[in-house]
């Protein structure tokens, strides 16, 4: 099925060694042939700052980092150096005119950064800076992984690195200060926004908020997650050969496997007493992008593809090349339906409807236009996961609608929809959207179930079964493909 049910978040890392250590616990000496590099301790701190509170000088972090060539440094400002400094200052804009937290002074006097290096060459993987805070929280205001080595798992193990040491502290909830950008990634750690924390985790950062002490800065967003006790550090996966033997689909490719006809370049069409086809193309001016913003960018289509993300999300969409802000991604296509025909159709499971609110003015105004069809003609958008928490793309709807009034009797009711992006998207990465509130995520109860009624851990990235932009048909689902649907395009014979 071309619009499978997308499972829990793959996380960022591939399979690890068997066996790996449970970070923060005692290990048996090394072997001969393998002595872990212990963590360096290095840099300057303020006269008045306490004593350096992080245990780096743990041996069952420099026994899970060690064989994969790894080596945490920790101490005070000059720790991971000038490389450090300029990674931190670059993955957030908002240090230009506050230095505090790359110098360790003012509200950080008490942080120390820790940073992952290649232990062979030194070079800076990723880099954080790091409170700990009484009553049991570790801050991480800062933390950002080196753009060319994004990808591969080193921010994955600076995040093992940090959990295991805030567990030997015995503290109890990380949080972070999270740019739209790392959102997923934070999310694939198991890290939420406090809407969707747990009772724990929200009165954790209640508290420093209430109390003045964490810090956030501009453009970003708290999240945090309990420090899992006892639990397996998160495997590294330090190369990309697993994840990128499996090539991507281009449009042709992506609807002969999976049974569909992409009308991406024709746009949306209506379908007459006869059966024949009738296009909306072409457009009328109001409802053309370059009426909104006469220098719109598009992501070139031919850069999109759809790629198997393994068994537990399914297929996804990503883009060959980066994605800028504001550009427009791809168009909402298919077949247009009216509220009677959506009625007639036998498979609900891919029709998409308007938020409410528009679908009551389209009723009042009697606009047939209500649904979208891309069961049997549509586009790469029908891959496009949700993302409740963290989506990286957002809905446009042309013309801009505006409800009925004494100006304009007749309001503005929406024609077409499109996926813009939120914010830069790296080449590579899953494109997410949000497919709205009533979208029905019937794992979430499944997992809160599963977790013997404690606190929901919202799992992203996933599980859908079916695009749905607003409304959703409860209940429905589709089967999941495996790695076999690539290439079998015979399946849509008969």
């Amino acid at each position: 099925s071309p619009l499978p049910p997308r499972m829990a978040a793959a996380t960022m890392c591939g399979a690890g060694p068997a066996g790996s250590a449970r970070l923060g616990e005692d290990l048996p000496p090394p072997g001969p042939d393998v002595g872990p590099t212990p963590p360096r301790r290095s840099g300057r701190r303020p006269a008045s700052s306490p004593a350096l509170q992080l245990p780096c000088d743990d041996a069952a972090i420099a026994a899970l980092l060690s064989p994969r060539k790894l080596a945490l440094d920790c101490g005070g400002a000059s720790a991971g150096g000038v490389e450090a400094t300029k990674l931190l200052k670059a993955s957030f804009g908002s240090l230009s005119d506050n230095r505090a937290a790359l110098d360790l002074t003012g509200p950080f006097k008490d942080a120390e950064r820790a940073v992952l290096l290649d232990s062979e060459t030194r070079h800076v993987l990723a880099a954080a800076v790091v409170h700990v805070r009484a009553g049991s929280v570790l801050e991480v205001p800062l933390f950002a992984t080196a753009k060319k080595f994004r990808g591969q798992g080193f921010g994955s193990a600076l995040y093992a690195a940090l959990a295991g040491l805030g567990r030997r502290l015995g503290l109890q909830t990380l949080v972070v200060s999270a740019t739209d950008e790392s959102r997923a990634f934070w999310v694939r750690q198991g890290l939420h926004a406090k809407t969707f924390c747990g009772a724990a985790e929200k009165s954790a950062m209640s508290s420093l908020e209430q109390r003045g002490l964490v810090t956030s800065f501009q453009n970003t967003t708290l999240m945090a997650a309990p420090i899992p006790q006892g639990l397996e550090p998160p495997p590294l996966a330090l190369d990309q050969r697993d994840r990128d033997r499996l090539p991507g689909l281009k449009a042709r490719a992506a609807a002969s496997t999976h049974c569909y006809e992409d009308i991406n370049d024709k746009g949306s069409f209506w379908v007459a007493a006869d059966g024949s086809r009738q296009w909306r193309a072409p457009y009328p001016a109001d409802e053309m992008l370059t009426g909104v913003d006469p220098n719109v960018k598009w992501v070139p289509y031919k850069e999109l593809e759809a790629f198997f993300a393994g068994p537990t999300r399914g297929w996804g969409l990503r883009c060959t090349r980066d994605i800028k802000d504001t550009e427009f991604v791809v168009e909402i296509v298919g077949r247009c339906l009216s509220f009677e025909e959506y009625e007639q159709l036998e498979d609900k499971t891919y029709a998409v409807g308007f938020p409410e609110n528009i679908s009551e003015a389209k009723r009042a105004a009697g606009d047939r236009l209500q649904y979208i069809d891309p069961k049997t003609e549509g586009g790469l958008w029908r891959f496009i996961n949700d993302s409740e928490e963290a989506p990286n793309l957002r809905l446009v709807y042309i013309p801009r609608f505006e409800k009925p009034s004494a100006k304009n009797p007749d309001g503005v009711l929406p024609k077409r929809a499109f996926l813009q992006a939120a914010h830069d998207i790296p080449a590579g990465v899953e494109l997410t959207w949000d497919y709205g509130p009533a979208y029905p995520r019937p794992w979430k109860e499944a997992e809160a179930s599963e977790a013997g009624g404690q606190a929901l851990r919202v799992d992203e990235g996933g599980r859908r079964a079916a695009a749905k932009w607003a409304s959703a048909e409860p209940g429905r689902s589709v089967s999941s493909p495996t790695p076999a649907d690539v290439g079998a395009a015979e399946r849509c014979r008969g």
